[in-house]
């Protein structure tokens, strides 16, 4: 008798569509993610929360689900999607292009089950009630247990209060799944979980039932987690949030300090890995999908993972080498081609076989950049900070990625995916190959529509190894050792053509620089050295001078005022030989001696200038009689002293072309010998039909070198002498290229010790917390006899100061979580005047905030603005205790913030390094305040400087003006 019987599908088969589908937590976050791109999400997030049990959620601002969304599709596997018609357009696409569909299955959803054992599911449609689902999947790895039988709780709530209140009401429904109730249902339901507990038991497994009830006890969500979500926030009407439960230790190692070492960093470097360039930065029109993952810890917030940081097409074509273009459906490579920065135009590559048009594992047209750059600076046409910053990029996010319809495809990317196979070809020939993985950047992209037979395998740990996919490695491979052999390795012609030239170049270039540093330094000191005793006899003789001129206006005496008009000629002469050159940017232990030269340069000029006014009233008074003739005397006389100095000009300037010609020649004399020694001897070799055409190739080898040579040695002397010819300071020049160069150097010095100290900071920090708040406990804790007495009394005291001062940096925390608020005037003067409360009074400085800065306002976050009145309120105190007057004000005058103090003020010379790090002039200082408040400020568009002339001066020392972006004044 034939029996007509179904299939019966136990629950647990969802288990083995969920995590048996995933290959490990960064791709099941991806899945999730292209989920939110097919809702039509603009903004998408991964939060990570610590504390118990641990949370993860993923947010985003898509369409959302109602109830029937949720319960026909959200709640059924193995959806109708992929057979919808792709050119259906949903309900709402919030102004977005049409998106082509990510998820393949329709099972992505289960990818969260890989995450964490219990799940929650928040969702909301524009102008719609919030809708939630709770899910354990542990109740899926029964065996025993019928998948009819599971129910899910399915809720919904008006608003998110009477969603937050109402979340506990949904864990009665969940938990009847473990069998507790008398119905058929219940019955059928205990009985499969007392068979499981019994079959875990018996092999020695924890209990999944009682995992599962104390996961469960209350409700996990809390506001802290909702409030974290846009939509929660009503700062957007639509989206969904999945929070996860419990989480799995890929996630959970984010934010759990105590887990350390080297597994636990490369968890966290392959999270990084796969989700950082999720959408195509090489596309000329990425996508509007904004992504980011964010890091909620005991000690604060921390985003990890961000959109914008990424390398991306307008990086790719400033590398030195990078081929950009199109494959089409017969294989045929079109684009550009660039080498040594050298633009070859567009170029075309034909595979030397065709490739099959037909069929359904057909390869069709696909988009292909990559670029790199030369391991060695020397060979390289990028500069050495250039250089320096490619390699460190190079760690990051080097790799050749691929991108489906603008969303990339996992795990290509990462270290360990070298489907192209550039290592093991390089481990034959480095140089021949040329591409390295690990430094080499670059994207395969391609649409579903050209291409439906590169699909995901089912773990989606990469693309099917069907025929499309080894036809499309294999033609980008023979693209690539082809490009390698033509344009960029070893045996390329293009490379032995350029790559003698660079080398000279740079190395020219850089023999120059260090010449015309040294030069520069050598001539400063040697200045110094010679005309410091000048310069103080100058100082005497114009004292001297001073007094002649009164006395000659006394005695109106015509000799004498002869004699004073000579020498006031002769000192004026001698001053512009005493006349500084522009000192170098650091000049280490020259520094005092050259702050001396400079202010008694100065204070030399101010008596010069006073002798010159004499002067002129004198010859005034000796020649009232004849003003013209007066006017006329003294244009000669300081005619004459211009054209004496310009003859010696050029005097110099003849003595040193001449120089410079006759060094020229005998290079050239060197030049023409090194042909003979490199060529010209074959003249003297026997030669015959035999080895005629490697002597000939021998000279047109060294030929090529030489000329590559002398092109790069006499070309730039010519560059230069044309550049002199049209007025270009090249002195001036080199001296500003070597400063930068000095000052990024320096920067990048200080930059890694910052990073250092930011280190010890964090951790002295967390530990300075803990430990105050044990002492008050334990002041607390002693017997009351003990706290009556004058030093427990003085020692609580102590404390509560310290207690305050770790109260008031509670908004300088750029840990915690940071939202932009109004932050007034007002506050800002209340916040500053209690927290130098004690300071102000114990060294008597008069604070003020005028009633104009009172009423100013700004929209920023407290941790970025606090902090920058507190450092230059801090250095205010610290200049003014040493004056007599110790005004400090707080004003706002012509639409600019003004912080002002009557110290001495900044040394001009100090100006342009006021802001630079660890510049400082305070003992025991550190430099890093006025660094990290320009920088800090300028991330949200607001400036800050030391006054200028045309700047508001409140007070006669230092003042620094604020340009706060947006900044609103209360009428």
């Amino acid at each position: 008798m034939i029996q007509a019987v179904p299939f019966q599908t136990r629950a647990r088969t969802i288990d083995h569509l969920g995590r048996g589908q995933i290959a490990d937590a960064p791709t099941a976050v991806s899945e999730l993610w292209k989920n939110a791109y097919d809702a039509y999400a603009k903004n998408v997030a991964l939060h990570i929360f610590g504390g118990s049990p641990e949370v993860a959620a993923v947010f985003d601002d898509g369409i959302g689900m109602s109830r029937e969304d949720v319960i026909q599709r959200w709640l059924v596997i193995g959806t109708e999607s992929k057979f919808d018609n792709a050119d259906t357009t949903p309900p709402e696409t919030f102004g977005l292009p049409p998106r082509p569909r990510q998820g393949e299955k329709g099972i992505g959803r289960l990818s969260v089950a890989f995450l964490a054992p219990g799940t929650i599911l928040i969702t909301k449609r524009a102008n719609s009630e919030f809708v939630v689902v709770v899910v354990d999947w542990r109740l899926f790895e029964n065996p025993f247990v019928a998948l009819d039988d599971i129910q899910l709780p399915v809720e919904t709530f008006p608003n998110a209060d009477a969603l937050a209140n109402g979340l506990p009401t949904l864990l009665d429904t969940l938990k009847s799944n473990l069998g507790n109730a008398s119905d058929d249902r219940g019955k059928r339901l205990a009985d499969s979980w007392g068979r499981f507990s019994d079959y875990e038991k018996e092999k020695g497994f924890s209990s999944t039932l009682e995992a599962i009830k104390s996961s469960w006890v209350k409700m996990p969500l809390t506001k802290r987690h909702l409030e974290e979500w846009p939509v929660f926030l009503d700062l957007v009407d639509h989206g969904t949030a999945m929070f996860m439960i419990s989480l799995n230790n890929e996630l959970g190692v984010w934010v759990r300090p105590a887990e350390t070492g080297e597994e636990v960093e490369a968890v966290k470097r392959r999270l990084k890995q796969t989700l950082t360039a999720f959408t195509d930065p090489y596309s000329e029109a990425p996508p509007q999908f904004d992504y980011e993952v964010y890091l909620h810890r005991g000690n604060g917030d921390e985003r990890v993972i961000g959109a914008s940081e990424v390398f991306g097409i307008d990086a790719l074509h400033d590398l030195e080498h990078y081929i950009d273009g199109r494959f089409d459906e017969k294989g045929t490579f079109t684009g550009q081609v660039v080498a040594f920065g050298k633009d070859l135009g567009t170029r075309t590559f034909t595979p030397a076989r065709a490739l099959p048009t037909k069929g359904r594992d057909r390869l069709g047209p696909f988009t292909f950049a990559i670029g790199t750059f030369e391991f060695d600076e020397r060979r390289s046409t990028h500069d050495e900070n250039q250089h320096a910053h490619l390699m460190e990029q190079a760690k990051n996010s080097s790799g050749i990625f691929v991108y489906r319809d603008l969303l990339r495809v996992m795990p290509y990317g990462r270290p360990d995916a070298d489907f192209l196979q550039l290592e093991e070809r390089r481990s034959m020939h480095a140089g021949r190959e040329f591409w390295a993985h690990r430094r080499s950047f670059g994207r395969i992209g391609f649409t579903r529509a050209d291409n439906p037979a590169l699909k995901d395998k089912a773990g989606r740990e990469g693309l099917v190894d069907n025929r499309a996919f080894r036809e499309m490695c294999l033609l980008v491979i023979d693209f690539l050792m082809d490009a390698a052999r033509k344009y960029y390795g070893t045996d390329a012609p293009l490379r032995e053509e350029l790559l003698p030239g660079i080398m000279e170049r740079k190395a020219l270039q850089k023999e120059a620089a260090d010449k015309a540093r040294a030069r520069r330094r050598r001539g400063m000191r040697q200045f110094l050295r010679e005309q410091s005793s000048p310069l103080e006899d100058a100082l005497q003789r114009a004292e001297s001078l001073m007094a002649l001129a009164k006395d000659t206006l006394t005695k109106n005496d015509k000799v004498q005022a002869t004699v004073l008009a000579a020498r006031v000629r002769d000192i004026r002469a001698l001053g512009e030989t005493l006349r500084p050159p522009t000192p170098p940017s650091r000049l280490g232990d020259l520094e005092v001696e050259w702050r001396t030269y400079r202010d008694n340069y100065n204070a030399f000029l101010g008596k010069l200038k006073t002798v010159a006014g004499l002067a002129a009233e004198v010859e005034t008074a000796m020649e009232a009689e004849k003003p013209k003739d007066v006017l006329a005397s003294h244009y000669g006389e300081q005619r004459e002293i211009l054209v004496n100095q310009l003859k010696d000009f050029s005097v110099s300037i003849d003595e040193r072309l001449k120089r410079l010609r006759l060094k020229w020649q005998d290079q050239q004399k060197a030049d023409e010998a090194e042909i003979e020694n490199r060529i010209g001897y074959l003249l003297e070799t026997k030669v015959n039909a035999a080895n005629l055409l490697a002597m000939l190739n021998l000279i047109d080898t060294n030929r090529a070198e030489l000329s590559d040579v002398f092109a790069a040695r006499y070309q730039s002397f010519i560059g230069a002498l044309d550049q002199l010819i049209e007025g270009i300071d090249l002195q001036g020049a080199v001296d500003i290229v070597n400063e930068r160069q000095e000052e990024l150097e320096e920067q990048l010095r200080d930059i890694r010790a910052v990073a250092q100290i930011g280190i010890t900071v964090e951790i002295i920090g967390h530990e300075f917390e803990t430990l105050e708040s044990e002492v008050r406990r334990n002041l607390g804790k002693l017997p009351s006899d003990v706290r009556e007495t004058a030093s427990y009394k003085q020692a609580l005291r102590s404390h509560q100061a310290l207690a305050d001062r770790l109260r008031f940096l509670a908004p300088l925390k750029i840990g915690g979580y940071r939202t932009r608020e109004t932050i007034s005037g007002q506050q800002i003067a209340d916040y500053i005047s209690e927290f130098f409360s004690k300071m102000f009074l114990d060294q008597r400085i008069d604070f003020l905030a005028t009633a104009a800065f009172r009423r100013i306002s700004i929209v920023d976050i407290p941790s970025r603005i606090f902090p920058v009145f507190i450092n230059l309120i801090n250095n205010s105190v610290y200049w003014v205790s040493q004056s007599a007057e110790r005004y400090i004000r707080l004003d706002f005058k012509n639409g600019l913030t003004v912080v002002a103090d009557s110290g001495k003020g900044v040394d001009p010379e100090d100006v342009p390094r006021l802001f630079n790090i660890f510049f400082t002039r305070r003992r025991s200082g550190r430099g890093v305040g006025l660094y990290l408040s320009r920088a800090n400020l300028a991330v949200a568009g607001h400036k800050i400087r030391y006054a200028t002339n045309a700047d508001p001066h409140i007070l006669e020392g230092a003042n620094f003006i604020i340009d706060f972006k947006g900044v609103r004044t209360d009428a």
